[in-house]
C-alpha cells in the first residue's frame, strides 16, 4: 500500500482531548520547540498508544522537512520498537522505515543505515514475507563494519530464522553459527544461548535429533546453574516434544515432569505455564489414560484465558483438544477441530500440525465406523509422513556432507599450520642442537657415570636385602623344624620315661625329668612361639611377659592392645622376634630393675615399644661394634617388613626401643 494512505490512517485516529497533551493539527510548521515536546510526550507513561502513534508521525515528517534525516531514521527505528494499537502495524512501521530509507544518501552514518536496514528486514519478517526480509538483513551487511559486531550477530541470527522459514536450512544454520560464534567472541551469553535454541529447533525440524537434544541438553545444565526458569523451561519443553516426535515417551514424560516442578515460573509465564500441561494431556491421551488426560487439560484451560491470543489458531491446542473430544467419545466435535487444523495447518505450511491433524481424523473415522474416511486420511498421513522423510533425509545428508566438506577444509588447514610449525621447529632445533651439541655431550658424559654408578649402588643394597631377608626367612624355617622336633619327638619319649620310671618309684626321678621336659619345651617356645600361631601377636606377647615376670626378678608392667585387623603372619612373627630379642637384650646387658612394653595401633601403622631403667648405652658405639649383632638383627627384623626402628639411650638414664610399622 502507499505510504499516504497509511499516514490518513494515523492522522486521524485518536484526536480526541489531543490538547490535552499540547499538540493539535496546524496550518504553520512545527517548530524545534514543539518537537522537543512532543519526545517528552512521547516518553510518558500516561500517554494513549493513539497519541504516540500521531506524535511519532508528526516527528518523521517534522525531520523530514527539516531535512535532518539521521533524526528521522532513528524516529522510525524508535517507532519500529513501539507496540502500536494498530491491526496493520506492521505496514505501517514498514512505511515509515522505508520512507527514512529512502534518503540513504544523506545518511553518513553507515551504523544507522545498517540498523535501517535491519528493522525493514524485521518488519518484512513479521509479515511473513520471508524473501524480502533475508534480501533487508542481506543489505544490513553490507552497511555493518567491524566495530558492530553485535549489530552484525543479530543480523546473522534473525536472517537464519528468515531462512528456517523459508526452508533454507543449511542457509539458516550456517547464518546461526556465524551469530553464536560472535556472541560468544563479545561474550553475550545470553544471545549465544537463544542462537543454539534456534540450531537446535532447526534440527529438530528436519529430523536430526541427536545434535539438537545435546545443545538442550547443554543450555538446561546452564539455566539450572544460573537458575534462570524461563529459559529452562523452554529447553525442557522442547526437548519433551522431540523426544515425542522421537516415540521416547519415557524420556518425554520425564522431562515434562522436570518442567512442571518449576510451576509457577518466576518470572510468570501463563504461556509456557499452558502449553505444559496440554502437552500432558497429549501424552496421556496417546497412552488412553483419560482420566490423567482431561485433569491437565482442564488445568491448561484455566491458565490459558490468563494469555491474549487466539487459541482457536494455536496448532497445538487444537491437537490436545481434537483428542481429548475423540477420546471422549465425542466422534463429531473431534473431527470438526482436526478438520480445522488441517486447514489452519495448510494456510500456514505447519508439517507437525497437518500430522497431528490427519492422525486425529484417522482414529476419529475409525472410531465412527467409517471406514473408507478413516482408510483415506492414513493415506494421506503415511504419503505425507514419506515426503517429510525423504526431504528431511536430503536435507541431513546435505548437512553432514556440508559439514564432513567444512570439518575436511578445516583439517586440511590445520595440517598445513602444522606442518609450517614443525619447520619453524626444526629450524630453531637444529641451530640449538649447533651450539649445544659440546654442552650436552659433557653433561651427558656427567650424567652416564653417576648413573651407572648409582645403578651399581642399589642393585648392591638390594642384592644385600634380599640376602638379609632370605636369610631371616631360612632362620625361621629351620626354628620352626627343630621346634616341632623338639616338641613331638624328644618331648614325647622323655613323657614315656618319666611313666616308667613312675611305676618303679625311683626317688627324685619323676621331679627331674619333669625340670627336663620343662627346659625342653621352654627351648622349644624359644625357637617358634606356637602361642603366635594359636593366640595372635598380642596374646602371644602377654604370656611371654607373664612367664619372664614369673621366672625372673624384673618387675614387667606391660600395654598391649588388641589388634583390630590381622596382620600378615610374617610381620606378626618378626614383631614378635624383635619384641623377644629386646627383652632377651634387657635381661643380658641392661642390669635393669624394671621393664615396660608397649604395643598400640594407630590409623595407619602399628607401634611397639620397649623401655627398661638400666644402665644404657651409647648408640653410635654399640651400632659400629662388629660383635653387637642384636642391634643389627633388630634393624634388619624391622626392614623387613617395611618399619622403622628409633633408639634413645643414655648411659645411666636406660633405654627405650621403638618400632613403627606401616602398612
Amino acid at each position: 500500500m502507499p505510504f499516504r494512505y497509511f499516514y490518513s490512517i494515523v492522522l486521524g485516529l485518536a484526536f480526541f482531548n489531543s490538547s490535552a497533551f499540547g499538540f493539535q493539527k496546524q496550518e504553520n510548521p512545527p517548530t524545534a520547540e514543539q518537537a522537543e515536546n512532543w519526545t517528552r510526550i512521547i516518553k510518558e507513561k500516561d500517554t494513549p498508544d493513539s497519541v504516540k502513534t500521531q506524535l511519532y508521525l508528526q516527528l518523521i515528517n517534522f525531520y523530514e522537512s527539516s531535512e535532518e534525516y539521521e533524526n528521522m531514521a532513528r524516529q522510525a527505528i524508535d517507532f519500529f520498537h513501539y507496540p502500536t494499537f494498530l491491526d496493520s502495524s506492521n505496514w505501517v512501521k514498514k512505511s515509515f522505515l522505508e520512507k527514512a530509507l529512502s534518503y540513504r544518501n544523506q545518511i553518513e552514518d553507515s551504523l544507522l543505515l545498517g540498523n535501517l536496514e535491519l528493522k525493514i528486514a524485521g518488519a518484512w519478517f513479521n509479515l511473513q514475507e520471508f524473501d524480502s526480509a533475508i534480501s533487508h538483513y542481506t543489505r544490513a551487511l553490507e552497511h555493518l563494519d567491524e566495530n558492530d559486531s553485535l549489530y552484525i550477530a543479530d543480523t546473522y541470527f534473525f536472517r537464519g530464522q528468515a531462512e528456517d522459514y523459508q526452508g533454507n536450512m543449511l542457509e539458516a544454520m550456517q547464518d546461526y553459527q556465524i551469530a553464536r560464534d560472535i556472541y560468544e567472541s563479545q561474550g553475550d551469553e545470553d544471545f549465544a544461548n537463544y542462537t543454539k535454541g534456534g540450531m537446535a529447533i532447526l534440527f529438530s525440524k528436519y529430523g536430526i535429533y541427536e545434535p539438537a537434544q545435546g545443545i538442550r541438553e547443554e543450555l538446561v545444565e546452564f539455566y539450572k546453574t544460573r537458575e534462570i526458569e524461563g529459559d529452562l523451561g523452554v529447553q525442557l519443553y522442547n526437548m519433551a516434544e522431540t523426544y515425542r516426535k522421537m516415540g521416547e515417551e519415557t524420556l518425554q514424560l520425564q522431562k515434562l515432569k522436570e518442567l512442571e516442578a518449576l510451576i509457577p515460573f518466576e518470572p510468570e509465564d501463563f504461556y509456557l505455564e499452558a502449553m505444559t500441561y496440554f502437552s500432558f494431556s497429549r501424552h496421556y491421551g496417546e497412552k488412553n489414560e483419560l482420566q490423567s488426560q482431561r485433569e491437565y487439560f482442564q488445568k491448561g484451560e484455566e491458565v490459558k484465558d490468563k494469555v491474549p491470543q487466539n487459541w482457536n489458531e494455536n496448532g497445538a491446542y487444537l491437537i490436545t483438544k481434537g483428542l481429548l473430544e475423540i477420546k471422549s467419545g465425542n466422534l463429531v466435535e473431534g473431527k470438526a477441530i482436526a478438520q480445522r487444523l488441517l486447514d489452519l495447518s495448510a494456510s500456514k505450511e505447519n508439517m507437525d500440525h497437518r500430522i497431528g491433524a490427519l492422525e486425529l481424523l484417522e482414529e476419529a473415522y475409525e472410531k465412527s465406523g467409517q471406514t473408507d474416511e478413516a482408510l483415506n486420511a492414513l493415506r494421506q498421513l503415511t504419503s505425507y509422513k514419506d515426503s517429510i522423510f525423504e526431504a528431511n533425509q536430503a536435507t541431513s545428508f546435505a548437512y553432514y556432507q556440508t559439514l564432513y566438506e567444512t570439518e575436511k577444509k578445516e583439517r586440511e588447514i590445520l595440517r598445513k599450520n602444522l606442518e609450517l610449525e614443525d619447520l619453524q621447529t626444526e629450524t630453531r632445533f637444529r641451530i640449538q642442537v649447533f651450539l649445544g651439541v659440546i654442552l650436552v655431550l659433557i653433561v651427558g658424559g656427567i650424567i652416564f657415570f653417576l648413573s651407572l654408578n648409582l645403578k651399581n649402588t642399589r642393585k648392591a643394597k638390594k642384592l644385600q636385602e634380599e640376602f638379609s631377608q632370605e636369610l631371616l626367612k631360612i632362620q625361621e624355617e629351620e626354628r620352626k623344624r627343630i621346634s616341632k622336633d623338639l616338641h613331638d619327638g624328644l618331648g614325647q619319649s622323655l613323657l614315656l620315661i618319666k611313666n616308667k620310671v613312675a611305676l618303679n618309684q625311683p626317688e627324685n626321678a619323676g621331679e627331674m625329668l619333669d625340670t627336663a621336659i620343662s627346659e625342653l619345651r621352654s627351648i622349644a617356645r624359644s625357637l617358634h612361639p606356637m602361642q603366635l600361631e594359636k593366640l595372635g601377636l598380642a596374646q602371644a606377647l602377654i604370656h611371654l611377659l607373664d612367664q619372664i615376670d614369673s621366672e625372673t626378678d624384673i618387675f614387667v608392667s606391660h600395654e598391649i592392645e588388641p589388634l583390630s585387623k590381622t596382620l600378615d603372619k610374617n610381620v606378626e612373627l618378626q614383631l614378635y622376634r624383635i619384641a623377644q630379642e629386646s627383652i632377651n637384650n634387657i635381661l643380658k646387658h641392661s642390669e635393669a630393675k624394671a621393664m615396660r612394653v608397649l604395643l598400640e595401633q594407630r590409623e595407619n601403622h602399628i607401634e611397639l615399644s620397649i623401655e627398661d631403667n638400666g644402665k644404657g648405652f651409647d648408640f653410635s658405639e654399640k651400632y659400629q661394634d662388629f660383635h653387637s649383632l642384636g642391634l643389627k638383627t633388630l634393624k634388619e627384623r624391622t626392614g623387613s617388613i617395611k618399619g622403622t626402628m628409633k633408639v634413645n639411650s643414655e648411659k645411666g638414664k636406660g633405654t627405650k626401643l621403638s618400632f613403627l610399622i606401616y602398612g
